[in-house]
């Protein structure tokens, strides 16, 4: 498991802290969402891409193992991929959005 990279300027800079802390919770949502999954990382991808995500399947990769800081909209689209994954199989859809894991603090 991946640990955030240390935050560098200030010390009292909390948009970046709190930036840190967004990002790893993505990355762990996300695998946690896969794990949870019959999924394979390629099945994920063209499933994120079928929904209009533009990331190719290495940049998924890197934004799953938390190396790659993915936007709000890519996070949401893997979110949704992964969701509807659920959601056809009559469950919950237990990965929470961008949105959601900003709401958390």
């Amino acid at each position: 498991m991946r640990h955030a990279a240390p935050v560098q300027g200030r010390s009292g800079d909390q948009g970046a802290a709190r930036r840190a802390v967004l990002d790893s919770r993505s990355a762990s949502v996300l695998r946690a969402g896969l794990a949870m999954s019959e999924l394979e990382l390629g099945e994920l991808w063209l499933a994120y891409a079928g929904l209009g995500g533009s990331m190719g399947i290495d940049e998924v990769k890197a934004t799953l193992r938390g190396e790659r800081e993915p936007t709000a909209h890519d996070h949401n689209v893997l979110a949704q991929a992964l969701n509807d994954y659920f959601t056809e199989r009559g469950q919950d859809h237990p990965v929470p959005y961008a949105g959601d894991l900003d709401a958390s603090d």
